[in-house]
């Protein structure tokens, strides 16, 4: 059939991005945090994935794979899409978004930032309606 053009179009969602509802690590249930990031669309996501790619051919040649910090990558990754987040607190105050704060956040949760990239992996999550 024909393709709406609208549908075909993602970036403009992907770059508006979408909240993600944070699960608990503990028992996956749903808390009262959410994350807005962009989606894999966005130009900054694919900016994030150029530079990995640069990293990673550059360390092939020289046979430096195994030194790779693919976590810290996925981190660094994940702070350029993030947006804000609201329902965040630390120590009984009102944990503020900042990019400082999000790279502190994803280093020490991981689980958050396997639920935002298996997220952002899912187009579904940007479409509207």
């Amino acid at each position: 059939g024909i393709m709406e053009f609208n549908n075909l179009a993602t970036a403009v969602a992907h770059e508006a991005g979408a909240e993600v509802n944070i699960l608990s690590p503990v028992d996956g249930s749903p808390t009262d945090v959410f994350i807005t990031i962009q989606g894999a669309d966005s130009k900054e996501w694919r900016k994030q994935k150029k530079k990995q790619t640069s990293l990673i051919i550059a360390a092939k040649s020289n046979d430096k794979l195994q030194d790779l910090d693919y976590d810290a990558m996925d981190v660094e990754a994940l702070v350029a899409v993030t947006l804000g987040w609201r329902g965040l607190s630390k120590d009984g105050k009102e944990y503020k978004f900042s990019k400082a704060n999000a790279k502190a956040l994803y280093e020490q949760a991981p689980s958050v930032v396997e639920q935002l990239i298996a997220f952002l992996g899912d187009s579904a999550n940007f479409i509207k309606g």
